[in-house]
């Protein structure tokens, strides 16, 4: 009586080459949303800049302009501690966006001031923030998009893109 040798019931062997055997598809990057990758947080930065801006114009009062707030902070706070270990072209997109974010506040802090002096007309700081709005998220918007499809901001130290 012949006695056969003991087989893996595991584990294929790695020299058997068969072509037809399925392959084991690739592990997906963790992260739910697949905001544990370069992509998904440079994503994740840009839409938390458009959301903070566009929240802070429709809701300008307490309540809901913390919200704005801590929106806007949450993303400083994403775009600061991810922009050391990027990769290179992520990297562009968090220095986008806390510029977006910072010289954007500023520049809205400067213009509610502003409506505060007397003689100044009100429709005139309106518009102003307006325009910040505009500028804010023709930034995050443009830079959305070129994180989507993973390429880097040509110039994100200048004034638009």
């Amino acid at each position: 009586m012949r006695r056969r040798a003991p087989v893996d019931q595991g584990m294929a062997r790695p020299d058997n080459v068969t072509p037809f055997r399925p392959r084991r598809p690739p592990p997906r990057p963790s992260g739910g949303l697949g905001l544990a990758t370069h992509r998904g947080k440079a994503v994740l930065v840009h839409l938390l800049t458009l959301i903070s801006f566009v929240a802070s114009f429709f809701f300008p009062a307490p309540p809901w302009s913390y919200l704005a707030l801590a929106v806007g902070v949450a993303g400083l706070a994403i775009a600061a501690s991810n922009r050391a270990e990027a990769m290179p072209w992520a990297r562009t997109h968090h220095e986008l966006a806390l510029r977006t974010i910072v010289i954007g506040v500023a520049a809205s802090m400067l213009l509610s001031i502003l409506g505060f002096i007397p003689g100044f007309p009100a429709i005139w700081a309106f518009y102003a923030r307006l325009a910040v709005l505009a500028w804010a998220s023709l930034r995050a918007l443009i830079g959305l998009v070129l994180a989507i499809l993973r390429k880097p901001v040509p110039n994100p130290t200048g004034p638009l893109v």
